[in-house]
């Protein structure tokens, strides 16, 4: 059994414990919603420079510049996070699909190596149907939607403010070659990068440009103040996808937030079993 709030992570800022624990809720099931809120892939890329935040559906658009105006894409992300040592700290493969300023990540956290999450945390996920996890983001409709496909369970809730200001920044790119390799398969211009915004806030970093994909990013490196994140691109499609697939779910169950939908998930876990999906 878990005792006490679990260690800190990439994207665990000092009041996050004290922000999201549900008064009531026992002890493994808040530190397990901790753990999702904090040790979540979008919640690392919320925490690059000019991010949103920390909450599990945080996405940095500064990203989305060094996609040369794409409209859409999607594509296999294998995505790393490694410390001030060169150390990994966290791996996992993950779907990304964008449309038009709409963001979809899809993540399997069984997949996923995190050095300071505790197995029993996955496998209490997986019990309760959570360990399939989508996050859309509709800055259009200033929506946040985190779905659980197995459990056939979602929230909808409104974006931060500050996610909806890096989503409605300007920006302004800056590209420095400085070399040419092969990765992926993709001959690929290697550049230093700046994204400066209307807010102020930079990112910099490194990006491969496969040139025969229109310069599409297929590697992307990002220092943060702690750590650096690493995204690397697989079965990179070019097609527009499928508007559906940034609407909430059809036949699911909705929560008006995450707390309440851990609290009544976990609760029914640790009461005998789960509850069973919605048909």
């Amino acid at each position: 059994m878990l005792e006490g709030p679990p260690p800190r992570g990439v994207g665990s800022p000092p009041d996050m414990t004290k922000r999201i624990l549900p008064g009531g809720l026992p002890m493994i099931a808040a530190a397990a919603l901790i753990l999702l809120l904090t040790h979540s892939p979008t919640a690392a890329f919320g925490q690059l420079p000019g991010g949103g935040g920390s909450d599990p559906s945080s996405f940095n658009p500064a990203l989305l510049q060094l996609f040369g105006g794409a409209k859409a894409f999607s594509g296999r992300v294998n995505l790393r996070v490694t410390d001030q040592g060169n150390k990994e700290t966290m791996r996992t493969p993950m779907t990304l699909v964008y449309l038009e300023n709409k963001v979809r990540v899809e993540v399997n956290l069984g997949d996923m190596v995190q050095a300071t999450l505790p197995p029993q945390a996955i496998a209490m996920f997986k019990q309760a149907g959570m360990d399939q996890v989508t996050s859309i983001l509709r800055p259009d409709r200033k929506q946040a939607i985190i779905c659980f496909p197995a459990a056939k369970i979602y929230t909808q809730e409104g974006m931060s403010p500050s996610d909806l200001d890096a989503f409605n920044s300007t920006y302004d790119v800056k590209f420095q070659e400085i070399g040419n390799e092969s990765l992926e398969g993709h001959p690929c211009t290697k550049c230093k990068f700046t994204v400066g915004s209307s807010s102020g806030k930079t990112m910099q970093g490194t990006v491969w440009r496969a040139t025969d994909l229109k310069n599409f990013p297929v590697r992307i490196q990002v220092p943060a103040p702690d750590s650096t994140l690493e995204m690397t691109f697989k079965e990179i499609k070019t097609a527009r996808p499928e508007a559906a697939q940034f609407e909430a779910p059809g036949g699911f169950k909705r929560f008006d937030n995450m707390e309440k939908l851990m609290t009544e998930r976990m609760s029914s876990i640790l009461g005998g079993g789960a509850p069973q999906p919605r048909k």
